[in-house]
């Protein structure tokens, strides 16, 4: 009754009965989708978009924000795919997290990521083995479907963090907010830009993160 009463002076009882209105259809919906993929507290905010849990692997304790977009691409056009997205235990994201996959995502255990975080292995457009022409609507380009991206446990990704096609992110990396991955980080390093450099990483025997030369 105490934290009522604290939430009501801070906030007025219309954000109270919001508050109860959303908690509850979250827990539904998280109980409905959790039995679909066959995982426990599964909890995802309002207005989320999923597609594709018959493609994907969620281990217990995942909580997203509201506006989660997370989807396995099995067809776009006329292409068919045969995706997969692996997401380890006890994963956090905040608001308008974007994962997609037309081939393989993978995200370790306990991994945090920030607001507005997107992590694709795929291009709209395919620029590399084969090519897209610039005259041909983006809406009509094939998507590509032959990268991974694998996201080592423990790793923070800050806000607004873009993780692209084939990148690899090694175990207890932090990444800035803002900032590209292309390619690989080593596993314990901190880094940030566009794209992400590595400025840190984690020293054992002295127990802590020293500049990297």
């Amino acid at each position: 009754m105490k934290k009522i009463r604290e939430f009501v002076q801070l906030n007025g009882w219309y954000l109270l009965v919001e508050e109860i209105y959303t908690h509850a259809l979250i827990s539904l919906r998280g109980q409905l989708l959790g039995h679909k993929l066959r995982t426990e507290g599964f909890r995802v905010g309002p207005n989320s978009l999923l597609r594709g849990l018959a493609c994907m692997k969620v281990g217990k304790g995942f909580e997203a924000g509201s506006e989660l977009w997370l989807e396995a691409i099995t067809r776009y056009n006329e292409q068919v795919f045969t995706p997969r997205i692996v997401i380890g235990e006890g994963v956090h994201v905040s608001r308008g997290v974007h994962i997609a996959a037309t081939n393989y995502v993978e995200i370790g255990d306990y991994c945090l990521f920030g607001s507005k975080v997107t992590i694709i292995d795929h291009n709209h457009g395919q620029y590399a083995n084969s090519h897209s022409s610039p005259y041909e609507l983006p809406v009509s380009r094939l998507l590509d479907c032959d990268r991974r991206v694998i996201i080592g446990r423990n790793v923070w990704l800050g806000d607004s963090v873009v993780v692209a096609p084939g990148s690899v992110i090694g175990e207890g990396c932090v990444v800035g907010a803002n900032s590209m991955v292309r390619g690989t980080l080593p596993s314990f390093s901190i880094s940030s830009g566009n794209p992400a450099k590595v400025f840190r990483t984690f020293n054992f025997e002295r127990q802590e993160w020293i500049d990297s030369k």
